[in-house]
């Protein structure tokens, strides 16, 4: 009962569909916490793993030390080493976080990180909170020191996203490889991508973009691009999150606007329009017909990519946040994608059978969930909002 009540008081003081992205500092909102509830047929509990965090929103297993980094949109990022929590990087300095879902947004090692210490970040530039602060979405790097912390001085900004709104940031970084990464970036805010972003692939607004980073520069790698040279899949609305499986396929967590969440598919190698927006979820976008009474017909189907699976704004749910392609962990939750929602703490687990992808609710987190995560010793992390992080086993 105590999430239904939360729920209603952010409904108050503003649109809450497609929550990562809607809320600003003006929203004066106690968030809280409530029980974890497992469903019975998963062997499974929850522990308090961390807490005393501001926003923490992921983690990263260390190259070469035995800890892991946990990244706060506050800007903080600290170091967990099992004993000690400590500070690696206070970059509030830089960061902007008038909006909900500004802040800094991802954090990768580079390949070459034993060599020379970098990092790459992506995060909203600070601004003025009297103002809409519709700030960039930047990339940049920064040196480690021998000592083990980030100093300001060592940022160095590599690309800049123009954001007409405060919302739809995106801004999630992945590690693929041979010097390759993958950047989420939203369709640029606003309701309904106004400027129609998602469906330009000449913009690098709501796509994910694919470069490399090899001696201090950033370059696109598409042989063939569609539109611009860096964007590898497009017609997304906010990729918040996207994972690798063992197959070597992508999966995005979309965050979606009026009434549906979705979980999306496809090939590294072959770029894709994910249908934003033309479609939301399965579904036609008509303002005359909110929520979809028209699904896409096979022509729409032909021309745009579909998701693997999506559900409503219903039952306290309003946000995705994916997500883990899952070949580690409790072996309940292995060979399978794991997702949750921002606003019910619900979570669930999509596996393959019979030729068919079937989604699992697992249950409650316990909270309002921004992001999952890897613990050092390979525990199953949830990331709540109001700073705690929870572990599952």
């Amino acid at each position: 009962m105590r999430i239904r009540t939360i729920i209603s008081l952010l409904v108050v003081t503003s649109s809450f569909s497609g929550c990562l992205g809607e809320l600003g500092e003006e929203d004066d909102v106690e968030l809280e916490s409530w029980d974890c509830s497992i469903q019975e047929s998963y062997d499974l509990s929850c522990y308090k793993y961390l807490d005393g965090f501001s926003s923490p929103i992921s983690s990263l297993k260390h190259p070469t030390s035995d800890e892991i980094w946990i990244v706060d949109l506050s800007g903080m990022i600290h170091s967990w080493n099992g004993n000690e929590l400590s500070e690696i990087a206070n970059l509030s300095s830089i960061v902007s976080t008038c909006h909900m879902s500004q802040g800094l947004l991802g954090v990768a090692f580079a390949d070459d990180f034993v060599e020379d210490m970098t990092i790459l970040l992506s995060y909203v530039e600070d601004g003025s909170c009297e103002s809409p602060n519709e700030s960039d979405l930047v990339l940049s790097s920064a040196v480690v020191s021998p000592s083990g912390t980030i100093n300001t001085s060592s940022i160095k900004v590599l690309k800049s996203i123009e954001q007409p709104y405060h919302n739809h940031n995106g801004g999630h970084l992945l590690n693929i490889g041979d010097s390759q990464f993958l950047w989420g970036v939203g369709d640029g805010g606003s309701l309904s991508d106004p400027e129609g972003n998602g469906q330009n692939p000449s913009t690098q607004l709501g796509a994910i973009l694919q470069f490399t980073y090899v001696d201090g520069d950033v370059s696109p790698v598409l042989e063939d691009p569609v539109g611009d040279p860096y964007v590898l899949h497009h017609g997304l609305r906010n990729p918040w999150r996207f994972d690798l499986d063992d197959q070597g396929r992508l999966w995005i967590s979309d965050v979606g606007e009026s009434c549906w969440e979705e979980v999306n598919l496809v090939n590294l190698e072959e770029p894709s329009n994910l249908g934003w927006a033309v479609m939301e979820g399965e579904y036609l976008v008509d303002s005359s017909s909110p929520c979809g009474s028209n699904k896409a017909n096979e022509s729409v189907q032909d021309d745009l990519t579909g998701p693997v699976v999506t559900y409503p704004h219903s039952d306290g749910n309003c946000s995705i946040t994916g997500g883990f392609w899952m070949d580690w962990g409790p072996d309940d939750l292995r060979s399978g994608y794991i997702y949750g929602d921002f606003c019910s703490g619900s979570m669930w687990i999509l596996k393959e059978e019979n030729g068919s992808w079937n989604e699992s609710y697992i249950g409650s987190s316990g909270g309002m969930i921004v992001g999952f995560g890897k613990g050092l010793e390979g525990e199953l992390l949830v990331f709540h909002w109001t700073g705690e992080i929870v572990h599952i086993e």
